[in-house]
């Protein structure tokens, strides 16, 4: 028998390792995991809990705008865009038309802006000529660009292929479009009549020339010294008659000027030196007629006295000829106020109340500051707008003794009979009547 097989593993006798680590099973432990033990607890610090808003729940994945796939959602997008940039570039386009006048066929319109007009009512009433289609648009570029300083009173030749820009340019004061009327104001017409007239010509309503006579502004003229204004006819006597060059629908403060312009050219300086020579002479007529110094210069005349006279030249004159015996009529009645108190010029009075054939005696008793039949001197102004010809009559009056004159109706060229005595006067006047 194998003595091998029986033979039985001793224990492990060593006395030291059994000191050191007993049976082993501490020593086992050492290499077994052992569970952590469980934490104490510990209380987290309270925190104020905010209100979680509430989102839409997330969209599922693929999907866009109201669930739409997105390949739907991109195709429905780009025809939005589409349909966007179409639309604005139709609008644009059309705008562009009307600003820039595309596609228009040339035609020339006649067109009136009044003085009172708005931009509103000339975008509107470009609209009703046919000039433009859209006035809102015109009102904005009006309004872009100031455009109702730039546009004038007038009537203008208006292209249709005009754009915007170009419309008020030839809109302007300084247009070549505007028209033209030539209107020739007679001598002697006062300032109704001239209004009047001028409006007639299509120049400038009757009514916008008044009230700018009465309370423009004006440029400075020397003439207009003391002049106060406030009435229609303020002007009297230097809106000088002639023949003018005059826009048509002009705006009153041009029409005005213009005329002004014309007595400031037409009364020269020789005209104002004339002032001079005129005074030297009346003052030798009434120093001769008994007047004392201190009289005499409280009577020296200015322009506007000259101007006075010559309108009452104006109206009494029946020709050229006589203008300046006329006007020795007057100046020797007003420097001899002692035996001539009254100038009895019926023209006066028909200033005040209309033109009448014969004047009755209750017209010639009417108190009115122009009744020369009540009240000595001179008038307050002029009675009408006087011509060259009767100005210079009154700056150069004939040397004579007339003091009457009376209109020689048996005469063919029914001129004016002068007299130096009451008594020659009258004898003439009934040998009228007489025959």
């Amino acid at each position: 028998m194998d003595e091998r097989k029986n033979i039985q593993p001793e224990e492990f006798q060593d006395q030291d390792f059994r000191d050191t680590f007993g049976d082993g099973a501490e020593f086992q432990k050492a290499f077994e995991q052992e569970e952590p033990a469980p934490a104490e607890p510990v209380e987290a610090p309270v925190r104020e809990e905010k209100p979680v808003k509430k989102g839409r729940p997330a969209r599922k994945k693929g999907y866009g705008l109201f669930g739409i796939p997105h390949m739907l959602s991109t195709v429905i997008w780009l025809a939005i865009i589409l349909w966007a940039g179409v639309s604005l570039g139709r609008i644009l386009w059309v705008c562009a038309t009307d600003v820039l006048a595309f596609g228009r066929e040339e035609q020339i319109i006649s067109f009136t802006v009044e003085e009172t007009d708005t931009l509103d009512d000339i975008a509107q009433n470009l609209k009703e000529a046919g000039l433009i289609r859209y006035p809102e648009l015109f009102k904005a570029y009006g309004t872009l660009t100031d455009a109702r300083e730039d546009i004038s009173a007038g009537t203008f030749n208006l292209n249709t292929i005009y754009d915007y820009m170009a419309m008020v340019n030839h809109m302007s004061s300084y247009s070549s479009s505007r028209e033209v009327v030539k209107v020739t104001i007679p001598e002697g017409y006062n300032c109704e009549q001239m209004f009047k007239l001028l409006e007639e010509k299509g120049v400038c309503k009757a009514e916008y020339l008044r009230e700018y006579a009465a309370n423009g502004e004006l440029d400075s003229y020397w003439f207009l010294e003391g002049v106060e204004r406030g009435t229609p006819n303020c002007l009297e006597g230097f809106l000088f008659p002639d023949t003018y060059q005059f826009y048509l629908g002009d705006s009153a403060a041009n029409v005005i000027e213009k005329l002004l312009d014309g007595f400031e050219y037409r009364f020269s300086d020789d005209h104002r030196a004339a002032i001079d020579t005129l005074n030297v002479k009346l003052a030798a007529m009434m120093k001769e007629n008994g007047y004392g110094d201190d009289y005499i210069a409280t009577q020296y005349y200015d322009v506007r006295k000259v101007i006075i006279v010559a309108s009452l030249i104006e109206e009494e004159t029946a020709n050229s000829d006589e203008s300046y015996k006329i006007a020795s009529v007057i100046y020797n009645r007003l420097t001899n106020q002692k035996e001539h108190p009254f100038l009895n010029i019926d023209a006066t009075l028909m200033y005040v109340l209309g033109h009448k054939e014969a004047l009755t005696n209750e017209d010639l008793a009417v108190e009115s500051p122009y009744n020369t039949n009540i009240n000595k001197g001179l008038i307050p102004g002029p009675i009408t707008n006087p011509g060259l010809n009767s100005i210079n009559a009154a700056l150069n009056p004939d040397n004579t003794n007339y003091h009457y004159y009376v209109l020689d109706t048996s005469s063919e060229t029914r001129e004016h009979h002068f007299s130096e005595t009451y008594d020659e006067h009258v004898n003439f006047i009934n040998k009228l009547k007489e025959g």
